[in-house]
């Protein structure tokens, strides 16, 4: 019995797979955020690139229906 537990070995030492692991996770939520917050500021831009093109009626119009809602 004694010899057998000689033979076994300890736990994997997988901390460097971990870290890493938690590192590779980490760049992706980075990245998945800059992507989202890039989209909004496009989606910003476009957003007033669009009122800018509406004619000034149709502007007047919109401000008259915000102020009245």
């Amino acid at each position: 019995m004694i010899f057998l537990s000689l033979l076994q070995e300890g736990p994997a030492q997988t901390t460097a797979y971990m870290i890493a692991g938690y590192g590779v996770i980490f760049i992706v939520m980075a990245i998945y955020i800059f992507s989202l917050w890039l989209r909004w500021k496009n989606l910003h831009r476009d957003q007033e690139m669009l009122k800018s093109l509406l004619p000034a009626e149709t502007k007047e119009t919109e401000s008259g229906k915000e102020r009245n809602s």
